[in-house]
This record gives C-alpha cells, sequence and structure tokens, in this order.
C-alpha cells in the first residue's frame, strides 16, 4: 500500500505490529468513548465550518449533528457545552472560510501522501490563509505545556501545509484548536450505608434536646389542660410546629446529609447547567488556540525526516518484520486493540473478532 498519512506514521511510531495490522491487514478497530468524543466533535465543527461558509446559523447547525452522535447523553451534553462555548468564543472571527473537509494527495520524491484538512481560512484582516485542526484532549493544554511545544515538530502540521500548498494555496501557519473533554460526571446519590447526617437541635421549648450525641425532636405543641373539657394541642411558637430549634432563617435545624453528600442522583438538566457554568468561568481551561507556523527554512528537514520514516517503514515491512512494542500495549487505562492477538488469546486471522476493511477511511478514496 503506497498512500502515507500522519495517521499511518504517528501508528508506524507507535508500534511496527500494529501498523502492521492496520495498514497491511487492514483490520478495523473499534472505537472507545473517548475516540466517539472525538468523532463527534470533528462532525460537530464540521458543521459548524459549513454553516460558517454557506452564511447558516452555524451552532444550530452544530447542536443538530450533535443530537444524532452514538455518544451517550452525559458526551452529548459535554459536547453540546463545548461547541456553544466555541460558537461564543470564535463565532466573532473576521474569516472567510475557503473549504471544508478538503483532501489532499501529493508526491514527495516517489512518496505519495495524503490526508483531509478539516477547513481552510483566510483573515479578512490581512488576507493571509490558514490551515484550521481541530483536537479533543484530556491533557494539560494551558499556554507553555508540553503539548503546544510539541507542535514545533508536529508531523501532521507539515504534511497539511504541503498539501494545502499543492491544493493552490499559500500557507501562512496552521490555526491550531484543541477542546478539552470535561471529566466532570454527574453527581450520584450517596450510598445509603456511606450517609453521614448532623445531630440537628431540637426545640428545648417543647421538650426537645439540643445535647449532643443526645439531640431529641421537640413534640412541636404544647399540651394545655381544661377544666371539664378534653386537653388541647397548641402548636409551638418556637419551632412552628417542627419540633427543631428554628435557625436565623427560619428553618428547622433538623439532621440533614453532610454538605458533601447527596440524597439523590443530580438531574442531567442540572448536571447541564453546571457545566455550563464551569466552562464559561474557566473557557481558558477548555477551549485553546495557537497558530504554528512552518518557516521556509524548516520544510526541508521535516520533509526529509519523513522520508526517513517512510524509507525505515518500506524496509521493514520488505523484510516481513512486525515487532511489537510491548511499551505502547497498555495506555493509561485503555489497551491497544490488537492486545488479545499479541498475547495469544485470539487468534489475528479470526475475522470475526478482527473485521477487514480499508486502511483510511477518514479519506474518500479509501486506500
Amino acid at each position: 500500500m503506497s498512500l502515507y498519512t500522519s495517521s499511518r506514521l504517528k501508528v508506524f511510531r507507535e508500534c511496527i505490529r500494529k501498523h502492521f495490522y492496520k495498514f497491511v491487514l487492514r483490520i478495523k478497530t473499534p472505537s472507545n468513548p473517548a475516540m466517539q468524543f472525538g468523532t463527534a466533535t470533528h462532525a460537530a465543527l464540521e458543521a459548524w465550518y459549513r454553516a460558517w461558509q454557506s452564511g447558516a446559523d452555524r451552532l444550530a447547525a452544530a447542536l443538530a449533528v450533535i443530537e444524532r452522535t452514538d455518544c451517550d447523553e452525559v458526551d452529548r451534553i459535554k459536547l453540546r457545552t463545548l461547541v456553544a462555548a466555541y460558537d461564543t468564543r470564535w463565532g466573532a472571527e473576521y474569516w472567510e472560510v475557503l473549504a471544508v473537509e478538503v483532501e489532499f494527495r501529493y508526491y514527495l520524491g516517489d512518496v505519495e501522501l495524503g490526508g483531509k484538512i478539516d477547513a481552510i481560512i483566510r483573515s479578512r484582516a490581512d488576507g493571509r490563509v490558514y490551515v484550521v485542526e481541530h483536537k479533543t484532549s484530556t491533557a494539560d493544554t494551558s499556554a507553555g505545556s508540553p503539548y503546544w511545544d510539541r507542535l514545533a515538530i508536529d508531523t501532521q502540521i507539515s504534511i497539511y501545509q504541503d498539501g494545502a500548498t499543492m491544493l493552490g494555496y499559500e500557507i501562512a501557519g496552521c490555526v491550531y484548536d484543541v477542546l478539552k473533554r470535561p471529566l466532570h460526571e454527574p453527581k450520584a446519590a450517596t450510598p445509603i450505608e456511606a450517609r453521614k447526617y448532623t445531630a440537628g437541635s431540637g426545640c428545648a421549648k417543647c421538650g426537645g434536646s439540643g445535647k449532643a450525641g443526645a439531640v431529641e425532636k421537640g413534640r412541636g405543641f404544647y399540651v394545655v389542660k381544661f377544666p371539664g373539657e378534653p386537653d388541647r394541642e397548641i402548636e409551638c411558637e418556637g419551632c412552628a410546629g417542627t419540633g427543631w430549634k428554628l435557625d436565623k432563617d427560619g428553618q428547622p435545624n433538623a439532621p440533614r446529609l453532610h454538605a458533601n453528600q447527596r440524597a439523590e442522583d443530580e438531574t442531567l438538566s442540572v448536571y447541564e447547567e453546571r457545566l455550563v457554568d464551569e466552562i464559561s468561568e474557566r473557557v481558558d481551561d477548555f477551549l485553546s488556540r495557537g497558530v504554528v507556523v512552518r518557516l521556509e527554512t524548516e520544510l526541508p528537514r521535516m520533509r526529509q525526516e519523513l522520508l526517513d520514516t517512510i524509507a525505515a517503514m518500506r524496509l521493514v515491512e520488505d523484510a516481513g518484520i512486525t515487532a511489537p512494542n510491548h511499551d505502547a500495549c497498555v495506555r493509561g487505562r485503555d489497551y491497544c486493540p490488537f492486545f488479545a492477538a499479541c498475547s495469544g488469546r485470539v487468534d489475528i486471522s479470526d475475522e470475526s473478532v478482527f473485521p477487514r476493511g480499508v486502511a483510511h477511511p477518514e479519506l474518500a478514496v479509501a486506500a
């Protein structure tokens, strides 16, 4: 297979065997929730930029796409809040959208490179043209973090700049947008066995007790005796009939859950409101943008590095080497999708477990 993309190069650098399975055997791999979230974000922003290009309502177009995604409702809430914040923060840019989801192919020597650019825009302020790239992440994306430093040598940006140039655009740089996936989850009710309550304070006027460890609720009434008549119960004015001492706001000081515990699950509507507030207060933590520039003096070195990597890939493939990188088998809590095969639990030839597909499903003409 002759086409090389930034994703293919990345997989090869990660693990030679994984590259063999994905790009030679063309095994389809399942998406995990993080990948699904990234795909849904990409689709929503594609709709947002296409609506900008056509003059339609950008946010409405993006939200409509989100509602059709395969994400669960909590992830849809996260994505809605992120995209709405993106629309608020970046929607007033003085840009002209030139292209959205545009594919490219070009040759570097005898090597065919390709990919798909999220968007290409022209600044109406100075006429400069930029590639736009969107990413989702849970990493530290604050200014000065390693996340941004590594973009100085990022292969994808170099390939996309050359690719856009081959499409006829004079590229000034890459507008790199990062949307940080919120890690907030709906708050769950505290398990009954773990719940802790305050002692409360009984109303002493009607028989209660406020002593530590021996709090008793008052009756909430007085018993009044009248000769020759049945006893009458009169509401205690000290506690308004509650039996508990009233606080300064007139609320009964009854036993209640500790402040950090909950009696009920947080509803999704309340969760969404909380997430909107959180993103609004810390928007820089969730939406980051930088402009990455490739100088003309840098590009020859980066192109040569690409050619050197691809030469190594060809040598490995010609030699039939499929050595695994066991350091890449587990990333965080996630296993490599081929772990079962590499560990001998499943035969890689079992297509019911490892179905075949195409090497570059993101491209219209998949290679």
